[in-house]
């Protein structure tokens, strides 16, 4: 008995100090979870405030009004536009009888998008080139809601400029703007419908102007198109659309980008409003554009001061002539001829190359205009009937470079006399023949290649290797010199000039 009343009063003692233990372990806990508890958040901001048409102040609140006004005011030109192109097998490279692709007996169906403006109550509107040129069906979407098929007035696919026409009218046309007002740091605004979101308005400012981009894969459009250069953001579906000034004026049609991700970087491009109201006036009257054609080769870079001083010029502003492009050009029916260096066209100054294209194209077909030019230092001038620009010239590739030995000379080039029976087929049946080019020498990075014939060095004539050898003896690091060649191309002999940096 007394044995379980001892046992009953120890289990009753040792519930009593777990009990006890666990309440100081539970108060302990409580304790310190009250001294760990943060103090409670401030959220008397975390609310929406309304300023009840009360407007902003500054120069801030004056922009955005301005973007709201011109977003407003524009966007029922702004067009949104849904094509259908049919892709062929022969076009996907499977050959012209290659074998029906069930599905695709009629040929692919490809969709596209992009965007446009209304130039005309009676439905013309404008676009790119690369948007609707080979469209079957063009789907335009307004602002309203209204959908119509368009039909393609014309294309020039030298500009990427486009106009098309849905039979509607009373419709708001945009305004022109004067892109040559437009300076760097100037605000624009973008609209258009990238990834297919229609009236998407973007803003940003002038990041360049009359920006020359080199034809490249990407870019086929480079000869005739001074651009203007914009950070607002332009994506696939943006091309077509405007490019507004402050004043809700078009001064540019956007139509590229230059992205490695393939979207917006900041670096978007315009073709200017002028261009555009000259060759849209064309395609609608007319159909097409008709350019004028002088028939020269010219150099892509403007000449440097070195070349200028190398080739004996008094300056930079002009265009040097590399080659006539065949004997019934208009040029070579003139009397101009390789080296000649154009500083004046129909009247009117010529600074550099790409400005005597533009000008040969804006002029009118069958018009006799005076060209002055120098030749051998003396001032001289012809007349030149203007032609029509052929449909399609033929683009000119670079020879590949070949493996070369070792040169004697600082240009880094071996040269041998010309072969009897290559001397016929010459323009011009004396120099020497570029038998090798060694690598990475100022001859091979200038793009010289075996086979090349060379005619002069800085307009001293080269007869012989032994002439060469002469002339080059005294050349200096960091000099330029500009060798004059005739190059095989297409089957004909044409003259080239090439400037090679002496390091």
């Amino acid at each position: 008995m007394q044995i379980r009343r001892k046992l009953l009063g120890f289990a009753l003692q040792s519930v009593l100090v777990v009990s006890i233990g666990f309440a100081l372990v539970v108060s302990g806990w409580m304790v310190l979870a009250r001294t760990a508890r943060p103090a409670a958040p401030d959220l008397s901001k975390l609310s929406i405030v309304s300023h009840r048409g009360e407007p902003l102040n500054g120069v801030a609140a004056d922009l955005s009004t301005v973007f709201r006004k011109i977003g407003k005011l524009v966007k029922p030109s702004v067009v949104s536009l849904r094509v259908v192109e049919t892709i062929s097998a022969e076009s996907l490279g499977l050959g012209r009888n290659h074998p029906p692709i069930p599905g695709m007996e009629d040929g692919l169906k490809q969709r596209g998008s992009g965007s446009g403006f209304i130039i005309s109550p009676d439905g013309y509107i404008v676009t790119n080139e690369h948007v609707v040129g080979k469209a079957d069906k063009i789907r335009v979407t307004f602002d309203d809601g209204r959908q119509a098929l368009a039909k393609l007035v014309g294309v020039d696919a030298a500009t990427d400029l486009a106009v098309i026409k849905v039979d509607l009218t009373g419709l708001t046309p945009v305004t022109l703007g004067d892109p040559s007002e437009m300076e760097q740091g100037d605000w624009v605004m973008a609209i258009g419908a990238p990834f297919g979101l229609e009236q998407t308005l973007t803003v940003g400012v002038i990041s360049a102007t009359g920006r020359n981009l080199p034809s490249s894969r990407t870019n086929r459009f480079a000869q005739y198109n001074n651009y203007l250069q914009t950070d607002a953001s332009i994506n696939p579906g943006n091309s077509g659309g405007p490019l507004l000034n402050l004043r809700g004026e078009v001064i540019g049609v956007n139509t590229m980008i230059l992205s490695e991700s393939g979207g917006s970087e900041g670096i978007g491009f315009a073709i200017p409003s002028d261009l555009v109201e000259r060759i849209c006036r064309k395609l609608i009257l007319e159909g097409r554009v008709r350019r004028g054609w002088l028939g020269v080769s010219l150099p892509v870079q403007p000449l440097t001061e070195a070349q200028a001083k190398s080739l004996g010029l008094p300056g930079t502003e002009g265009a040097l002539v590399q080659d006539t492009v065949g004997p019934d050009s208009p040029a070579a029916r003139a009397g101009l001829r390789s080296g000649d260096f154009i500083v004046r066209f129909d009247g009117m100054p010529i600074r550099n190359e790409r400005e005597l294209t533009t000008k040969v194209a804006e002029t009118e077909v069958g018009k006799t205009v005076t060209v002055e030019f120098i030749r051998d230092g003396q001032r001289q001038q012809t007349q030149v009937t203007i032609d029509e620009r052929p449909a399609a010239e033929t683009a000119m590739r670079p020879t590949p470079k070949t493996e070369a030995a070792q040169d004697a000379n600082l240009l880094g080039l071996k040269a041998v006399p010309l072969p009897a029976d290559l001397v016929s087929k010459l323009r011009r049946p004396e120099g020497v023949l570029v038998e090798s080019v060694r690598p990475a020498s100022p001859a091979d990075e200038a793009g010289l290649v075996k086979g090349m014939v060379l005619h002069s060095l800085n307009r001293r004539p080269v007869r012989s290797p032994e002439d060469l050898a002469q002339l080059t003896q005294n050349l200096r690091l960091g000099e330029t010199v500009v060798l004059e060649v005739e190059v095989q191309l297409n089957g004909r002999w044409e003259f080239r000039f090439i400037s090679v940096n002496i390091e």
